[in-house]
């Protein structure tokens, strides 16, 4: 062995040897966390479609996910006063969401991130009701390239 070769090479200037398995446990085992449900996920960008037309919205969050659907929703069912793009879409057109697959886009712990992917993802849909002004900034020639990936 290699080891009993070094062994005899350092003797002579009084070096001890430690030996150590490459072979560990933890190499084997793979000790996995159950996966998160998607409503539970936070600092988010997420995408929830019509069932009735091809409308998308597009939002972020750094709450769980099912906290910012149930907003939405109670906006819907309150019909408060505060009207968001959702609700206004499903009141004035009488469409439903589809609540139960609302997609995860992208996940990011920073504002300033996610914000700029939440605008990305905004500009890349063919019918956004997002109405996020910064998306004004988004130069058009980086969306052609954006929807090539």
């Amino acid at each position: 062995m290699i080891s009993d070769q070094f062994k005899n090479v350092v003797r002579d200037v009084n070096v001890r040897m430690a030996y150590s398995s490459l072979n560990k446990l933890q190499r084997f085992v793979k000790v996995q966390k159950d996966a998160l449900p998607v409503s539970s996920n936070k600092d988010v960008v997420y995408r929830i479609t019509c069932k009735d037309c091809d409308a998308t919205y597009v939002g972020q969050t750094s709450r769980q996910l099912k906290t910012r659907t149930s907003e939405h929703r109670h906006h819907i069912r309150r019909n408060t006063n505060t009207h968001s793009v959702i609700t206004e879409h499903r009141l004035n057109l009488n469409h439903e969401f589809d609540w139960e697959n609302v997609h995860i886009l992208d996940k990011e712990k920073f504002l300033s991130k996610r914000l700029v992917s939440e605008m990305i993802h905004i500009k890349l849909q063919n019918n956004s009701l997002s109405l996020q002004a910064d998306t004004e900034f988004l130069h058009h020639a980086y969306i052609s390239v954006l929807k090539k990936l």
